[in-house]
This record gives structure tokens, sequence and C-alpha cells, in this order.
């Protein structure tokens, strides 16, 4: 899982057996991954849960700033919405990766960049591979790219 705040990556971190159909559940554990890293948050939060099936999922926090709401320092409240997805990777150069890795991606170009998508799950030390070579896109950006760019390898 990847978690960001205010467009600020926070971290990498591990969740076993994570439940995105319980929304109180949901709450709770997140909650409970903020204190374990000691963030501090408080105030009204939209959190964007995408979730690709190959990778899992990335948290995006965004603080809404409502004047007309006032919250002491330890209130934090959550407006959550689940994004069902696929992530894109964005790689400059496709050598990097090799040849039977790459066998696994739908490849699209743009401009002087390849972004894959995976047509499977990875193992483990391909998706290393990958990300160690990559920028992960997802969510509108991710959705405009597959929309407005050619396919080269399918």
């Amino acid at each position: 899982m990847k978690l960001i705040i205010d467009d600020n990556i926070i971290g990498h971190f591990y969740l076993k057996n994570y439940d995105l159909n319980n929304y109180n559940q949901i709450e709770k554990n997140l909650i409970k991954l903020l204190n374990k890293h000691s963030i501090n948050l408080n105030g009204y939060y939209n959190v964007y849960i995408y979730q690709d099936s190959n990778y899992g999922i990335i948290i995006d926090m965004q603080k809404e700033n409502l004047e007309y709401l006032d919250y002491f320092n330890d209130q934090i409240e959550f407006n959550i919405e689940i994004i069902k997805d696929s992530f894109l990777y964005e790689i400059e150069d496709l050598f990097t990766l090799d040849k039977q890795t790459l066998n696994n991606f739908i490849i699209y170009k743009k401009g002087f960049k390849f972004y894959l998508e995976a047509k499977k799950t990875l193992q483990a030390i391909e998706l290393g591979q990958l990300l160690e070579n990559s920028i992960i896109i997802y969510g509108k950006k991710a959705k405009q790219i597959k929309k407005e760019n050619n396919i080269i390898k399918k």
C-alpha cells in the first residue's frame, strides 16, 4: 500500500487481509496506521482508495478546508471512496526490463515515455524490478493515457 496525504508520499506499507468492503473497518485501520507511524491529522479528509488487483492499493488523502467547521486537534473525519483501477507504470526505457517480463504488459506510448499495464499478477521479482524503474500512474491520469494513446504491444 502507498499512502499519500495532500500530495506528499508518506510511505509504503504492507497490509495483511485489508478488507475494502467494510467502511467502518477501513476507517479504524487507517487511524491505526496513522497512529502507529505518528502521523497526526485533524479535520475533514477525502480519502480515495485506488485498488489494482495486480499491485495492491494506493490511499490518497486530501484535506478539505472547510471554513464553517472547526475541528479540535484530535478530531478527524473521512469521506472514503473506493475506486477499482488498473495502474500504469511510466517508464522511459523499455530495455530496463527483460523481454519475458515485458510480455506481461500492454504497452502504451506517449511522446518519449512508455506506459505499461499489467495483464496478470506479477511475480515479486518482476514487480520489484518494475517499481525500481518506473513511476505508478493511477486514477484519472491513467484513464486518460489509456484513452488517448496508442497501444504499441498487446
